[in-house]
């Protein structure tokens, strides 16, 4: 087995969402859900596990408002939140080879614009890049989340998947459709702390994975049943691997898993 060196969790911000978003059959009541992502230190360099929400998001109050409603705005650090994030466990774009996108709402899109700059290829599932190209195209890409700016009139370096994939030395994604298209999951080797599973926005919550539960909010309603069967892959994949299983948005979770000094390894 390919393990990967260390590992950071990443804090870009924080958004405001009704739990009925994140649970399916959850109340109207608001949560403040991290917007997370993971810096995983390989020997190549840098790996980057969802890229946050952009600043030009942040700043766009009338488009990002339309999505989260105008009395729930998210809030990132002053700046770049990817620099920010990056900086906050000492690493720079210079240190990054590679990101890894899990969907393309606007929480988990905002540093591709970045990266893409930098010249730093972006790992996307086929099936999800196919579809927001097709809302962008007809228009409709913020009915379900998705913040055109962030990867359009930009010269990217997509590599496509389709579905599971180890993509660098640790590194893998698997598919976990549903509250997306082409919706990634991201495992993690590490020697010492053994495997991770993270779920972005498969399972928002550790509701979602404790009573499996699918996510509450699905781009195409078509997809619920997928959702479903993502939830299960997750936690039959986490007993599989004996792997810890991290949910996308639980702030509960995200608070605990603060890493220790040097990551964790």
């Amino acid at each position: 087995m390919a393990y990967a060196n260390r590992m950071f969790m990443l804090d870009y911000g924080r958004e405001l969402v009704h739990k009925s978003l994140s649970v399916l059959g959850g109340s109207d009541a608001v949560l403040a859900e991290p917007i997370p992502g993971v810096a995983v230190e390989t020997d190549d360099g840098v790996v980057i596990l969802d890229t946050g929400i952009s600043r030009q998001a942040l700043d766009d109050i009338d488009t990002v408002g339309a999505m989260y409603g105008d009395d729930l705005l998210p809030t990132g650090p002053t700046g770049d939140p990817l620099h920010a994030a990056l900086a906050a466990v000492g690493y720079g774009l210079d240190d990054v080879c590679l990101a890894v996108v899990s969907h393309f709402h606007l929480d988990h899109s905002g540093g591709i614009r970045t990266l893409s700059e930098a010249g730093i290829p972006v790992v996307i599932d086929a099936a999800e890049l196919e579809y927001v190209q097709a809302r962008i195209a007809d228009g409709t890409e913020q009915e379900v989340a998705c913040y055109r700016d962030d990867f359009t009139d930009v010269a990217t370096k997509w590599q496509t998947v389709g579905g599971d994939e180890q993509i660098a030395a640790g590194v893998s994604v698997f598919a976990t459709p549903g509250h997306t298209p082409g919706h990634l999951s991201f495992r993690v080797d590490l020697r010492e702390s053994g495997t991770w599973l993270f779920a972005a926005d498969a399972a928002d919550l550790g509701e979602n994975l404790l009573e499996r539960i699918p996510c509450g909010a699905v781009a195409e309603p078509s997809d619920a049943g997928r959702a479903a069967a993502s939830v299960n892959r997750l936690m039959e994949e986490g007993s599989r691997l004996d792997a810890r299983v991290v949910p996308g948005h639980d702030p509960v979770f995200w608070r605990a898993l603060r890493h220790p000094s040097g990551g964790h390894r």
